[in-house]
């Protein structure tokens, strides 16, 4: 008889159906190290995680995932991402989601340790988390207004993405959350480092700190407004973090440090607008497609690229394409504006308008042409 049962992860109630491939002794293991988030008498899942250790088909149900491995160990690891990824597409358009650990005070407030995977967060989420509430130590998700969703999923313990062990927070003693309602306080990034004798904060630049974060999200491009969302998320916690350390066991120290709000003059945002035309094109090209650009000439129009959504921080522009944010300055954003169907001609008459005169040994045309192919190659621009 295959062994059932169902879990909470994030708003959702995720069923796991271990097949009867999978030794018993196997499948009473793998339910144990989801004991802490184990839903008795749930209603209908609104995902089902089948896992076994023979060849399934996939399922046609969109609800119903499959999992197959030949490997028991390597099962647990492979069931522990087929939940989360379930739970977060759940999710998808509706909250902020970061690749993050998460601790709560007592109070309430939630600090975000985000970083890739490797970077250290489940023990830094272990360390911090035996003093402060175990919030997640994989995915975090908040709402706009900064109301954090829990997923004490168990931690994934290791180095391989696909062999790590699954340990349930109860096991490692962490402590439970607070009954306070949970709200974003903080966002860390993670900089774990050799020979840091006296680990210490330090505040990212936002601009800086959207290029460290956006790679960390899921799902962001399917929420309305992603770029404006998330700095103002950022931006209601004072701003990102950076705690440089050595030994995670440092960590609890810096709480304090994590939470002081420093005074910053806050920037000045325009939103320039979602584009509905973003396309992931690349990503279904095979590694041996290649997509043909026709050569400049005199007569070549340009364009933007498709993006999904574009926002001005003071004099910089931050455009989203998919999962990847690029921010432009100085005559970037010009030429970005300007490329509605236009020539280099018209690009450089709109950089002569728009920027300040360049000396007399420059040639503006030479600056507008070496710009275009940059942004041509960040797949900014493209020849119409």
């Amino acid at each position: 008889m295959p062994t059932t049962f169902d879990v909470r992860a994030l708003e959702s109630v995720i069923r796991v159906e271990l097949d009867d491939s999978v030794p018993e002794a196997d499948r009473e293991r793998m339910r144990a190290e989801w004991v802490d988030v184990i839903e008795q008498d749930a209603a209908q899942p609104d995902v089902t995680v089948v896992g076994a250790l023979r060849e399934l088909p996939h399922s046609t149900e969109m609800s119903v995932r499959v999992v197959s491995t030949g490997s028991a160990e390597r099962l647990g690891s492979l069931l522990a991402s087929e939940v989360t990824l379930a739970a977060i597409g759940e999710l998808s358009g509706s909250a902020l989601m970061l690749h993050a650990g998460a601790v709560a005070l007592d109070d309430g407030r939630v600090i975000a340790l985000v970083g890739p995977s490797g970077r250290g967060k489940t023990t830094a989420t272990q360390a911090l988390a035996r003093e402060l509430g175990y919030v997640t130590d994989e995915t975090l998700a908040f709402s706009a207004d900064g109301a954090v969703v829990p997923f004490r999923k168990p931690l994934s313990i290791g180095q391989h993405p696909d062999a790590k062990t699954q340990v349930p927070a109860s096991e490692f003693g962490l402590r439970d959350l607070p009954a306070a309602p949970l709200e974003l306080a903080a966002m860390v990034v993670l900089d774990r480092r050799e020979g840091i004798d006296a680990p210490y904060v330090e505040h990212v630049p936002l601009l800086e700190a959207l290029e460290e974060i956006v790679p960390q999200t899921s799902y962001l491009s399917s929420l309305p407004r992603p770029l404006r969302t998330l700095v103002t998320a950022i931006l209601s916690t004072g701003g990102v973090r950076r705690v440089v350390y050595s030994e995670a066991d440092t960590l609890p120290a810096l709480i304090d440090d994590v939470l002081a709000t420093t005074a910053f003059e806050s920037p000045q945002l325009v939103d320039i607008g979602v584009s509905t035309k973003d396309c992931d094109c690349a990503s279904k090209l095979s590694p041996f497609e290649t997509v043909e650009t026709p050569e400049a000439d005199a007569a070549t129009l340009y364009r933007r690229a498709n993006y999904r959504d574009a926002l001005t921080v003071d004099d910089s522009l931050v455009v989203l394409s998919g999962n990847r944010v690029s921010v432009l300055e100085g005559l970037g954003p010009v030429l970005w504006f300007a490329a509605e169907d236009a020539t280099e001609a018209e690009l450089t008459d709109a950089a002569l308008r728009e920027m300040p005169a360049p000396p007399e040994h420059i040639d503006p045309a030479e600056v507008v042409s070496a710009t275009v192919g940059e942004l041509i190659q960040a797949e900014l621009l493209t020849r119409a």
